[in-house]
């Protein structure tokens, strides 16, 4: 009787072992550096499932800020997570550690050494590498762009050849001063300010995102435009505190090529021109952008193109990021223990086998 008891223990610790090493050998992961035409390295990596064959592809474009290929927010991995679940429905998954950020060269300092424009070409480069690899389908290649991403993708989606297909989740559809004065104007209604101080600022930060966009003149207007700033907050013109010290702490993170760049682009001119399927996912509870003003531009530059398959998707109950915790949104979140919304996920499956990428 001992001796079956062993026997079966065994056994069981051998299935286990089996079916661990099946389990480690259900993907094949390729790591890999590419070089910039800029002088940078993009390093990346591609896995797709453990078979012979060649399969859909989606390269994941991240949102802004010093993003890995995992893309963690929260202390959660979301890239990582996107790609395990589309991994596991049979597509292989490129995803890239930003510049100055992960294995990538370059340095990431308030996004101030390069533009979305850069991040572009970099996203450019994987993609004339992916289209060279074996395991890839190249009549299925796609992108999946979140936020700043979505930029990316819809730049990208009037430029490279032989794409095939597209999503953005919280994308954006309108230039982005427009956001950013948005995302203030929510802020200021949080704190409760009263309408007529909040207009005031408001008018500044219009005249201050202007200047950015025009290319930064001179430090005169800069601090003239600082001292506005501080004035329309209740400060008197004679207020000691006004000093360039302290309107640096506030402004200066917005003089930069990025800021320059993302206040001038318009992602509808983009989008006007994207013929190929295409699928943009709001949340519901986006603030950072809101289904109210991104939606209906969406909607309007998508109509312009003439395209006869792009879906709009709203997902009630989800914010920017959409992940979730026990199924709360991220307000509710705990950290290093978000997962990205099954909602979102299913929608993607759904969507691709829509249009036979799966």
């Amino acid at each position: 009787m001992k001796k079956w008891k062993i026997k079966l223990a065994c056994s069981l610790v051998f299935f286990i072992q089996i079916q661990l090493v099946l389990c480690a050998q259900d993907t094949k992961k390729e790591e890999f550096i590419l070089h910039s035409k800029d002088g940078f390295d993009i390093a990346g990596e591609i896995e797709y499932p453990n078979r012979q064959g060649k399969f859909p592809t989606a390269i994941l474009i991240w949102g802004s800020g010093p993003q890995t290929r995992d893309q963690e927010i929260s202390g959660s991995p979301m890239f990582k997570q996107i790609a395990s679940f589309l991994n596991a429905k049979g597509m292989a998954v490129v995803r890239i550690d930003k510049r100055g950020c992960g294995k990538s060269t370059g340095s990431f300092k308030a996004e101030g050494s390069y533009t979305t424009r850069d991040l572009a070409n970099d996203i450019s480069l994987v993609y004339s590498f992916v289209q060279k690899h074996k395991a890839v389908d190249i009549s299925r290649i796609g992108l999946i762009g979140h936020s700043e991403g979505s930029i990316i993708a819809s730049i990208l989606g009037t430029e490279l050849p032989g794409l095939n297909w597209i999503i953005e989740f919280g994308p954006s559809a309108v230039p982005g001063d427009s956001i950013t004065a948005y995302q203030t104007r929510l802020n200021r209604l949080k704190l409760g300010m009263p309408s007529e101080v909040s207009n005031a600022i408001g008018k500044v930060w219009e005249k201050y995102f202007r200047f950015i966009k025009d290319g930064y003149q001179n430090d005169s207007a800069y601090y003239s435009i600082g001292r506005e700033f501080l004035i329309a907050h209740g400060l008197e013109k004679d207020d000691k505190r006004i000093t360039p010290a302290f309107i640096d702490q506030l402004l200066d993170g917005y003089k930069t090529p990025w800021n320059q760049y993302f206040f001038n682009t318009d992602p509808a001119s983009f989008l006007e021109k994207i013929k190929i399927p295409f699928l943009a996912v709001f949340g519901g509870d986006d603030m950072e952008t809101s289904v109210n003003q991104n939606l209906i531009p969406m909607y309007s530059a998508l109509s312009k193109s003439g395209n006869k398959n792009y879906r709009i998707v709203i997902l009630p109950d989800e914010d920017h990021f959409f992940l979730r915790y026990q199924d709360k949104q991220m307000t509710k979140h705990k950290f290093g223990e978000m997962k990205v919304s099954a909602r979102l996920l299913n929608l993607f499956a759904d969507w691709f086998k829509t249009n036979r990428i799966l």
